[in-house]
């Protein structure tokens, strides 16, 4: 019997229905099924959506040839077929070994356990200065999740932080590149934010850096003659892209889970470090990532064929009932082993262990300035051409 995909808690006004119901209606289907419309196959079961991650006959480079019936009626996001940009295309994330191994390593350097730990204080006094401003209430995203990602990007990069508030709208325009490059309008706005933080990388690599930068490494390997400038744009706006996006929108969503679910109290007398794991099972800001068959492929009695477009849907894996107990309910005292939020295999989120830095001392910032949150008003969502975007969390705290 298929799970529900309703969430059983009642959190309060506007909050009695799962957020994330839009992707879990797809747990009533095979975990492994073929979409006759969009022409792809959709997995949501856990332990194939796993085994299909570390498969190498699934490609990262779907932009390359990922197109879908949508992509053929709009002949391509550069009119050749290709998605996105070329720019995007670069990124190391859509590439699979030698290149994406070899622009992987170049940075990995700067997320390594050690240099993340060394980035803990500076990311404990941006929280404690973004709390600071507010006695009883908070708008979560505004306050706190979206300058905090940006901030804390900026100095991984080597930015200046007055930069930390453009992010936030590159960001959406070129997420929705990645999903809707289908849509001139999409292509229009994804292009130009391109442009801008090209810009902006550029007026950067043209002054002084600090040397424990990205941007400095990554200037040093271009006048070694070790990568093009090309490179040094497509990693750098990687790295904007996917330490801001993704950070803010979890920071945001685990807020929103924690009251959603009224488990408040329950987190206030939990191990920050677990609670934060299932909080990235129950809804993580990564819903789902594509690969593109370069030969035949068996799982769960389906064959994939060369060529085909696989979308493997985490979120929904993160919530299959074969794996998990109790999918649907947040339990700050869950031991988890192994979700799928950072993703599984070679192209495990690089920026893992920082963008749990982030969301432990947001909700320790959070925690103990307040013992009591609750929802001020209903959490808030738009779509951005495709995109749900958490918008509007209010909340409200006080002490005894």
């Amino acid at each position: 019997m298929n799970p529900s995909p309703r969430c059983p808690y009642q959190g309060g006004a506007g909050t009695t229905t799962d957020p994330c119901r839009d992707y879990l209606g797809l747990r009533e289907d095979e975990p492994v099924r073929w979409d006759e419309d969009l022409e792809l196959w959709f997995v949501t079961g856990f332990r194939e959506a796993t085994d299909l991650l570390r498969n190498p006959s699934l490609s990262s480079a779907w932009p390359e040839r990922g197109s879908t019936p949508l992509h053929a009626v709009a002949d391509g996001a550069d009119g050749d077929g290709a998605r996105t940009s070329g720019l995007v295309r670069k990124w190391f994330m859509f590439n699979d070994n030698p290149a994406h191994g070899r622009a992987r390593r170049l940075v990995a350097p700067l997320f390594s356990a050690d240099r993340v730990a060394a980035h803990q204080p500076f990311i404990k006094e941006q929280v404690d200065e973004l709390l600071s401003r507010h006695d009883t209430s908070l708008e979560v995203m505004e306050d706190l999740a979206v300058p905090l990602s940006g901030r804390v990007i900026c100095r991984i990069l080597g930015l200046d932080a007055a930069v930390a508030p453009h992010l936030e709208p590159w960001a959406m325009d070129v997420a929705a590149l990645l999903v809707a490059d289908y849509l001139p309008e999409v292509v229009t706005r994804g292009h130009a934010a391109l442009e801008d933080m090209t810009g902006l990388i550029d007026r950067a690599l043209e002054g002084e850096l600090p040397e424990d930068s990205a941007l400095h490494l990554l200037r040093t390997a271009h006048q070694s003659g070790e990568i093009e400038l090309q490179d040094v744009w497509a990693t750098a706006t990687f790295l904007i892209y996917a330490g801001f996006e993704t950070t803010s929108s979890f920071i945001g969503k685990a807020v929103r889970s924690i009251l959603h679910t009224g488990s408040w109290e329950q987190l206030y007398k939990a191990d920050i470090g677990p609670a934060v794991e299932e909080l990235l099972r129950f809804d993580t800001s990564v819903q789902q990532v594509a690969r593109v068959a370069t030969d035949t492929v068996e799982v769960a009695g389906q064959q994939i064929a060369a060529g085909d477009l696989v979308l493997i849907m985490l979120g929904t894996a993160n919530r299959d009932g074969e794996v998990f107990g109790r999918p649907d309910h947040l339990d700050h005292e869950r031991r988890i082993k192994r979700h799928l939020g950072f993703g599984h295999g070679a192209h495990y989120c690089l920026g893992a262990g920082l963008a749990r830095l982030e969301a432990q001392h947001a909700l320790e910032g959070l925690r103990d300035k307040w013992d009591t949150l609750r929802f001020l008003e209903p959490p808030r969502t738009r779509s951005h051409f495709g995109i749900t975007v958490l918008e509007h969390l209010v909340v409200a705290g006080a002490r005894p």
